[in-house]
């Protein structure tokens, strides 16, 4: 994770380093979470990417595995359905997430009695009703068909069993707190709904740059790690 302090330090003293004014904690918050959800969806299509390379077998193994990098990233905001937010309507035969961090899903599972899991296959509407006029579809070979963020499971889930869903959440909202003391806000770490970054370290600099860019400002990511890492924010930080 990285500290939203952290973040907020080295935007300040590079707004006031660049003549650009002064960011309430309002504004700063609202930019925070648009540059976190950039960020952690641009590592989806820089996984995306790695992995066409990979196939191509134009990447490295061990630390220098950038997939498994990227891969890890996102793995943080891995997370599984309980029965409590993945309910089933017998209305419509769907299956619904009602929790409010859903960003992508993985997979379904169909759960039995004794926790046995059976991964249920994704398919069309084409295929599945051809799989189902086969009589191809059971409870050891299930399918399902997503319809927006709900999902249609075959056959129906019988008595028993229920479905579990992997899915990868969206990152918590980033809020830099504070108090009021005589008309000037003071970082309050104590707070309980503050709020760090959730993105890896290695997103600092890109983090800071994303921000400084709804402020009007444009560095280029060395200047950003040498200003975070410079004694002028260290100290700053300590006293904070």
């Amino acid at each position: 994770m990285i500290p939203i302090n952290s973040v907020r330090n080295t935007v300040m003293y590079l707004l006031e380093k660049e003549n650009n004014g002064y960011i309430n904690p309002e504004t700063f918050n609202a930019y925070c979470v648009m540059a976190q959800l950039d960020i952690f969806e641009n590592i989806f299509y820089e996984y995306t990417n790695w992995l066409n390379k990979e196939s191509r077998r134009l990447t490295n193994t061990e630390y220098s595995n950038i997939p498994k990098n990227l891969r890890e990233q996102i793995d943080v905001f891995a997370s599984y359905t309980k029965n409590s937010n993945f309910t089933y309507s017998t209305i419509d035969n769907l299956w619904n997430y009602s929790g409010s961090d859903f960003y992508r899903s993985g997979n379904l599972s169909l759960v039995n009695a004794q926790g046995k899991k059976i991964d249920i296959e994704e398919t069309t509407k084409s295929e599945l009703n051809r799989l189902i006029n086969l009589k191809l579809v059971s409870t050891t070979y299930p399918l399902y068909e997503k319809i927006n963020n709900s999902f249609r499971v075959y056959p129906i889930v019988p008595s028993g069993y229920s479905v579990e869903m992997f899915y990868i959440r969206k990152p918590k909202d980033p809020k830099w707190t504070y108090i009021n003391v005589s008309g000037n806000p003071i970082y309050n770490a104590s707070a309980t709904d503050k709020q760090d970054f959730e993105l890896m370290p290695n997103q600092l600099a890109p983090l800071v740059m994303k921000i400084l860019s709804y402020c009007g400002v444009s560095l280029r990511e060395e200047q950003i790690v040498q200003v975070a890492n410079s004694e002028e924010v260290k100290n700053i930080q300590k006293q904070s």
